[in-house]
Formats: C-alpha cells, sequence, structure tokens
C-alpha cells in the first residue's frame, strides 16, 4: 500500500459543557458493568466552538489514516497542530496528538477510560478521557468523526465534550 496524502477543508465544531458529577460517576459505573439508578443533574450552559481550517488527510503504509491541521487563537492553542489519527480497520479507537503551545496524546475508546498527560508552557497535569461514545467514518474520500467524551483534569473540574469533524478532500 503506498502512502497518500491529500489536502482538506475541515469544519470541527466543539460543544462543552460542565458534567455533574452524576454524569461522571454513570460513566464510571457504565464501564464496569455495575447497575445503579442516578438522578440527572440541571443542564448546564454549553460553549461552543466551529472552526474552518484547511488540513491534511494522509494513510500511511501500515493503513493508519491521519487528519492534521493548525490550531487558532479561538482554541487557545496557537501555535500547535493537532493530528486525529485511528487505524483504517479499527476506527473505533482515535488518538488525538497535540504538539507545539501544547503537547498532549488523547485516547478515545467507546466505554473507556484512559488517563493522559497534559503539557503546558506553566506545568504538566494529569487528565482522564472516558468515551461515551465514538462514531467514525472518516476514510480518504473524506467523512466524519464524532467523540463524545467526558474529560477530568486531576483535583479539579470536569467537561463534556461534544467533538465533530467534517472532512472534504479539495483536490476533486
Amino acid at each position: 500500500m503506498n502512502k497518500l496524502k491529500r489536502p482538506v477543508s475541515i469544519h470541527l465544531r466543539s460543544r462543552q459543557q460542565e458534567a455533574s458529577n452524576t454524569e461522571l460517576f454513570r460513566g464510571i459505573i457504565e464501564a464496569f458493568g455495575d447497575e445503579m439508578e442516578l438522578t440527572a443533574a440541571p443542564e448546564e450552559e454549553d460553549t461552543l466552538m466551529e472552526i474552518r481550517a484547511q488540513g491534511t488527510l494522509e494513510r500511511d503504509e501500515d493503513g493508519r489514516i491521519s487528519l492534521s491541521y493548525d490550531e487558532t487563537e479561538l482554541t487557545g492553542m496557537e501555535g500547535s497542530t493537532t493530528t486525529v489519527t485511528f487505524a483504517e480497520d479499527d476506527p473505533g479507537t482515535v488518538t488525538m496528538l497535540r504538539f507545539g503551545s501544547v503537547t498532549t496524546t488523547l485516547v478515545f475508546e467507546q466505554e473507556r477510560r484512559h488517563i493522559c498527560v497534559y503539557e503546558t508552557p506553566i506545568m504538566p497535569f494529569e487528565i482522564c478521557i472516558y468515551a461515551r461514545r465514538v462514531q467514525n467514518d472518516l476514510t480518504m474520500d473524506g467523512g466524519s468523526m464524532l467523540l463524545d467524551y467526558l474529560i477530568e483534569i486531576h483535583g479539579a473540574k470536569a467537561e463534556r465534550t461534544l467533538f465533530e469533524l467534517h472532512v472534504v478532500p479539495t483536490d476533486r
């Protein structure tokens, strides 16, 4: 299999909401298969961010697909490059790599919890990612990806994020 690289147009939409303890515990309980009734917390106000960017979509010799784009001032990570990557034969396990002003490797696997480290110019800190849902139909012809996850900053607050990517090749 030859390496293939295409320029793409990316529409990224991210919605963040402060997560309640109920939601955090539900994710943990679901992950361990325990049946327990929890009450829902009131909805918090969402933070919505939409970005349009140019990037590259690449498939390597090992069948790994990678989508790369530069972060902007709007995301607070200007000077960083984000790469979303997954194995073509396992689109349900997605890794997000960031390099530059912030550096991290985040792993998203439905109904699994992963501990990751987020490096900032000030200091590194540990975060936990629990992916509630991973939908990925991204191919070298474009497509979309949805990551619905809880992120807990060790010893601080937690957020629920709905991250959507829509990708269209620009070399058609």
